[in-house]
């Protein structure tokens, strides 16, 4: 008898489809129905099985999909409403872009992302690169360029991520596919929509990937110039960060909602924006004006915030609370590298989380949301 060996399980790939073969990495992807004119998708991650591509070109359904080990490609996402998108600033793209030339990144493909007007910026290149060490890279070029990756502003993909538990990596984030729905164009070097079909996006990839002169040694050399810190967090801690972005990314989408979102971008703010962006934790004037910048950036705020006009004011008053409460921003102890969530002594064992707002708000935050 013949001994065979197991070999991972892996999609069923339609050899002919060259499109869907660019995106190769099918486990824990994110699908959505596809959303009403004006609406934004309800995204939700299938992990049981890998997306196979007669799946995606059998289905009437938006696919997204995250990054593996290692990637030949990277995206840039700015939303219709960021400060660096066209509509605001008709030279944040060019600047952008010239940031990532140290990694011989000179070539992008670019597209809208759907009806929304925003923008993904691909950089297809030859050989697979480390995902976290690529993201890492592209992190330090841009933010030293003074853009400030953050979510309705900036994202990059891969993004720089966590670490849980004891040094197992958490989930990249996903991107949805390109031209899966109308909406979903490619753009000119004048960034006006043109024909648009698999083919064409094909072609324009592969001259891409032609002067992309991405290597090992450009992303070393850029790393050298990094002062992140690699935070590690329990898993406790990576869920409820994650907790907190599902609430906040949709952002508002109907009246009375405020407080509640305020309150959410506080505590992640407070508690996860040095694990997120690098860095001391925010307290003060800064850890105040992140939240405003987070609140304004979100979807929804000009339409439904009927507070606008006394955004200050009401984050002041969160911050006051939260720093004022028994919880502190994660930190390192120093016989572990895993990120802990520290109580400051409170005989009343209350906080934040056990009080009505400053507005008296019916919606609490639960206490146990911060335990570890």
């Amino acid at each position: 008898m013949v001994n065979i060996a197991a070999q991972p399980f892996s999609y069923v790939q339609e050899w002919s489809t060259t499109f869907l073969s660019l995106f190769s990495h099918r486990f824990d992807y994110i699908f959505a129905p596809f959303p009403g004119p004006g609406q934004k998708p309800n995204w939700r991650t299938e992990s049981r099985h890998p997306l196979s591509d007669r799946i995606i070109t059998q289905s009437s359904t938006l696919f997204g999909l995250r990054f593996g080990p290692e990637t030949r490609y990277c995206m840039v996402d700015i939303d219709i409403d960021s400060a660096y998108h066209p509509k605001q600033d008709p030279h944040a793209i060019t600047r952008l872009l010239s940031s990532l030339e140290p990694l011989g990144l000179v070539s992008p493909l670019l597209c809208t992302s759907s009806y929304s007007g925003g923008l993904h910026i691909y950089f297809p290149f030859a050989k697979p690169q480390r995902s976290w060490k690529l993201a890492s890279a592209l992190a330090t070029l841009i933010e030293a360029a003074g853009f400030k990756i953050q979510q309705g502003q900036l994202e990059l993909f891969p993004n720089t991520k966590n670490y849980v538990a004891a040094g197992s990596p958490s989930l990249f984030n996903a991107h949805r596919l390109p031209l899966q729905e109308p909406g979903s164009y490619l753009l000119n070097n004048n960034l006006e929509p043109v024909w648009s079909d698999q083919e064409q996006f094909v072609e324009l990839w592969q001259r891409c990937v032609e002067r992309n002169d991405l290597n090992k040694l450009k992303i070393r050399n850029v790393l050298k110039q990094q002062k992140r810190t690699r935070h590690f967090i329990s898993e406790k801690a990576d869920k409820f960060l994650n907790d907190l972005n599902a609430e906040i990314e949709p952002g508002w989408t109907g009246k009375g909602q405020t407080n509640r979102l305020l309150g959410r971008i506080t505590m992640r703010c407070f508690i996860f924006h040095h694990v997120i962006a690098g860095g001391l934790p925010l307290t003060g004037q800064t850890l105040i004006q992140e939240i405003i910048d987070t609140a304004k950036s979100l979807p929804g705020y000009k339409t439904w915030c009927q507070h606008q006009h006394e955004i200050s004011k009401r984050v002041m008053d969160w911050v006051r609370c939260i720093e004022n409460s028994h919880y502190f921003p994660t930190a390192a102890s120093r016989e572990s590298t895993r990120l802990r969530l520290f109580s400051k002594p409170n005989r009343h064992q209350t906080g934040i989380s056990n009080r009505r707002s400053p507005h008296k708000s019916k919606s609490k935050l639960r206490s146990n949301d911060l335990k570890t």
